[in-house]
Order: C-alpha cells, then sequence, then structure tokens
C-alpha cells in the first residue's frame, strides 16, 4: 500500500483542471502557505514548515510539486512540505469539513493516549491519564500539567508506544518526514485515531482506508491575512486568529455524535 499523500495526489491529479495554476507560494519560519488558480476559482493549502534551506518559488511548477508531496522518501523536506500544501489546496472543492474542534467528538473518559509528534493540546483535554510521546528526536521540553503523565519513545519504539493506548492522535508533521503507515499499522484495533494538523487537508479517504477515525485539518477563510501571517511567522493559534478555521472529517459518525471506538468501523485495518 503506498503512502496515503502519494494515493491523495493520485486522486487528485485526475480531478485537477488543465488550467489550474499556482499563483504564490509563501515560505514563513513556521508554515508555508501554496495558492492556486483555475478559470473559476482560488484555493489555498497550507503544512508546516520542517527546518531546511527554502527552495526557490519564484517560478512554482503545480507537476513538480505533487510530484514532490508524492515522494514520501525524499530528504527534502520543505519541498514535501510544499508539494503537501499543494494537494491539499487542490483538495479544497472535493472535501465536505465540518467546521469546528473535533476534540468535542472525543470521550473525555481515557487514561491512555498516544501522540505522533508532541501535541500539546491533547493534554488539556483529558484528565489523569498517561501520554506517550512518539519523536523522531529528543524532545527538550515536554508539558506535563496536573493529572497528565509522560513518556518519550523513539520512532523505533512505535510499538511500546501504541500498546493498551485509548487515542492516538497523529501530527501532520509525520506526512513530512515519512512513516505514516508504520504509525498507522501500529495502533491497536481498539483506539480511537485522529490525524491533525493544517498539514493533513488533503484528501481524507486515504486515511479512512487505513483505518483513521478523524482528520482533523485546516480552512483558509481569509486568505490575504492568512498569507501576512504565515510570511509574518505565524503558525497554530496565531494562524487561527488570522482566519484559518479548524474544520474535520470523520469516517463514519455524523458531527455532534462523541465518538468511542464502538460507534466506528475500522477499514482496512
Amino acid at each position: 500500500m503506498s503512502d496515503p499523500v502519494s494515493e491523495a495526489v493520485t486522486r487528485l491529479r485526475g480531478l485537477t483542471p488543465e488550467t489550474t495554476t499556482v499563483d504564490r507560494v509563501t515560505v514563513g519560519e513556521r508554515a508555508v502557505l501554496v495558492e492556486l488558480s483555475d478559470e473559476t476559482d482560488t484555493t489555498a493549502g497550507l503544512a508546516h514548515r520542517p527546518p531546511g534551506d527554502p527552495p526557490a518559488t519564484d517560478d512554482p511548477d503545480l507537476d513538480r510539486l505533487l510530484t514532490a508531496a508524492a515522494s514520501p522518501t525524499d530528504s527534502d523536506h520543505v519541498t514535501r512540505a510544499l508539494g503537501i500544501a499543494t494537494a491539499n489546496a487542490l483538495s479544497v472543492p472535493h472535501i465536505e469539513w465540518e467546521t469546528g474542534d473535533p476534540m468535542a467528538l472525543l470521550d473525555a473518559d481515557v487514561g491512555r493516549i498516544t501522540t505522533v509528534g508532541l501535541f500539546a493540546p491533547a493534554f488539556r483535554k483529558f484528565d489523569a491519564i498517561d501520554v506517550r510521546v512518539i519523536e523522531r528526536g529528543p524532545i527538550d521540553d515536554v508539558p506535563s500539567p496536573d493529572g497528565v503523565r509522560t513518556e518519550t519513545f523513539t520512532a523505533d519504539e512505535t510499538d511500546a508506544a501504541m500498546s493498551g493506548t485509548e487515542v492516538v492522535f497523529v501530527t501532520g508533521s509525520a506526512f513530512i518526514y515519512g512513516g505514516i503507515d508504520g504509525y498507522l499499522a501500529a495502533a491497536p484495533a481498539s483506539a480511537t485515531v485522529v490525524v491533525i494538523g493544517a498539514t493533513a487537508s488533503f484528501l481524507p479517504e486515504p486515511l479512512f482506508d487505513r483505518g483513521v477515525d478523524v482528520v482533523a485539518g485546516a480552512s483558509v477563510a481569509d486568505l490575504d491575512a492568512v498569507r501576512a501571517a504565515v510570511a509574518a511567522g505565524a503558525c497554530g493559534t496565531d494562524l487561527h486568529d488570522a482566519g484559518v478555521r479548524k474544520v474535520y472529517a470523520a469516517a463514519t459518525s455524523p458531527a455532534g455524535v462523541r465518538l468511542s471506538r464502538t460507534d466506528v468501523s475500522t477499514p482496512n485495518q
């Protein structure tokens, strides 16, 4: 099975009008933004900005960007981020997002969660829990609010980190650095799996096919303000303040229904 971003790109190539072009690329310190247009519309996509030198953006090519998105082993992480942002922009007309915070769908009565990438907001959602954090490298500062016990793991320790967990959060950076299929395959069948972050705003079906329950992405509501915020180095809350909406899509549960594993089927797990 190929990488989910690659699958999404293959589908998007068949859905994209030949008149689509790249209007503008903005590379900030913490996020990237790609703007596209065709004869009828303009769309924009965001992604996490990894460390690395930014590529030239004065003559962006749609095909090259999509090829970078579909290359999970590419060591040029910044270019891959731009490719994924491009896929996110192309996906805009094809996703029926729900507006809101998907954290509201989750049952707060859990005792153990695992995050792929440090996702501190999850720590505030739950109480009296064990949090296992999988990271590619050492973490200097893991938040430990009252009632939260944290433990860090390397990617090689994924199976141990996933053992017995009830909720798994996979941050969008996993799509840039690779290994997403391994993380999803290691998640227990009984766990609720949430993929979260602006980077994860591409067609969600390849993720649902892998057992993901909720994809929590981002939608650009105020393009001018978001472009300026990205260029100024904003990310996270600052981008939401600038005009990025929190959106989500659930595999089977309708909006407003509290999501637990007993409510959700797990295709191809």
